[in-house]
């Protein structure tokens, strides 16, 4: 099946998302058009001695099985590196789901030949985005499966989940926690393969992003530690209603339309409902329609805001200039200030906050960190098409 595939790659892929463990290699087993993204990837992350590939043919496929395919390749690949990894991350694609390649069988014989590597097994296989958990979601489960329990510190809490960091200034869960003398432990704190075997010591597990529940939840439950999909959510309109910089900005902005993305931010209908009842004019969400946890608020945001649309990604009408082009009024002015890259593109405009992921913002100074980002971008134009074709916002690329 065909879709539409909009030119912005701000969001982390899984090459992106595997790189965070540090001392681990990639193995892809996939056809060379496959392999091309993933590479390109690797290369922008200058991390190529990282990954390598096997490339899969029309003969592998019609005259030797995947299982052989898969293992001598990955074999070579072993024996041909200057450094054995501590972890090999092994993605298989599509082609292994048609043919039932036995994954069970292809890990136990790599286990059993090299067995001081640890074998995780990874997806890219794109037909089976449409049915159970998205490859990225299994790679954030298999990110975690091989952490081993160790004794509780209990000073450490990890906030897991997500490619961001987040800080004290923006995150106050992060502020909480420090204010009280724990270490928040993120990814981007662990540096060796060894740190990284530390994360099993942690007294909470904190989930900061939707796509990383699961794994985290997983990982929580596996070892008995306590776990956290975000904090319960509290209502931040009175204190805003009386802040003087929100009346600053409400005056500065206006009635501009606002668009927001759900690459920028993972509760997108959250956000729409949240600024519109304090006055702001969104007109859109870009994204595939409200997620399971959204639907409510999607609803009652509907409800009070009929008006608002949603455009979906892979809508192949993006492709006109002119469809885009109708899809708001900009009447009350020429400007349009859009939430994320995504919305940015679809609206042709230069006025945008550029983040994924919620930028590691929560609570009351996650809002405080948006609301000065919406100010600079309103403010400040950027290079719309330099930006957003960058992958991985927030990587060495």
């Amino acid at each position: 099946m065909l879709e539409f595939n909009m030119p912005v790659h701000e969001g982390w892929n899984i090459v992106n998302i595997a790189m965070q463990v540090p001392e681990s290699h990639q193995i892809f087993v996939c056809p060379e058009n496959c392999a091309r993204g993933v590479v390109m990837t690797a290369l922008e992350m200058d991390a190529a001695d990282r990954i390598s590939c096997v490339t899969v043919d029309e003969r592998d496929l019609i005259v030797d099985n995947l299982e052989t395919v898969t293992i001598d390749g990955a074999s070579e690949v072993v024996d041909e590196l200057e450094e054995r990894p501590r972890v090999i991350f092994l993605f298989t694609v599509c082609s292994h789901r048609v043919l039932s390649c036995d994954f069970d069988y292809v890990f136990k014989a790599l286990r059993k030949k090299y067995p001081d590597i640890i074998w995780e097994h990874a997806f890219m296989d794109c037909i089976g985005q449409k049915e159970g958990p998205a490859p990225d979601v299994k790679l954030r489960c298999a990110m975690y499966d091989f952490l081993p329990k160790s004794e509780t510190d209990e000073k450490i809490v990890n906030l897991l989940g997500s490619e961001v960091t987040a800080t004290a200034s923006d995150n106050d869960i992060v502020d909480f926690y420090q204010k009280r003398g724990f270490r928040v432990r993120q990814l981007s704190d662990i540096h060796t393969f060894d740190e990284y075997m530390k994360l099993g010591n942690a007294s909470l597990n904190i989930c900061m992003y939707k796509p990383g529940d699961e794994g985290v939840r997983r990982f929580s439950e596996r070892l008995g530690i306590p776990y956290e999909l975000k904090l319960p959510f509290y209502d931040f309109a009175d204190e805003y209603q009386s802040d003087g910089g929100l009346e600053a900005l409400r005056d500065l902005i206006g009635d501009t339309p606002v668009v927001i993305d759900s690459m920028a931010v993972s509760c997108p209908y959250s956000l729409a409902e949240f600024l519109s009842d304090l006055g702001f004019h969104v007109q859109a969400v870009v994204a595939d329609g409200p997620a399971d946890y959204e639907k409510d608020i999607y609803d009652r945001l509907i409800e009070k805001y009929p008006s608002l649309m949603t455009v979906r990604p892979t809508d192949p009408r993006l492709r006109e200039e002119s469809y885009r082009a109708s899809l708001i009024d900009v009447a009350s002015g020429s400007k349009i200030l859009a939430i994320g890259p995504m919305a940015a593109w679809v609206y042709d405009t230069p006025y945008f906050v550029n983040q994924i992921e919620d930028d590691g913002c929560y609570g009351h100074n996650g809002v405080n960190a948006l609301f000065e980002k919406m100010k600079d971008a309103f403010d400040n134009p950027k290079d719309l098409q330099h930006i957003v074709s960058r992958k991985a916002l927030g990587c060495c690329c």
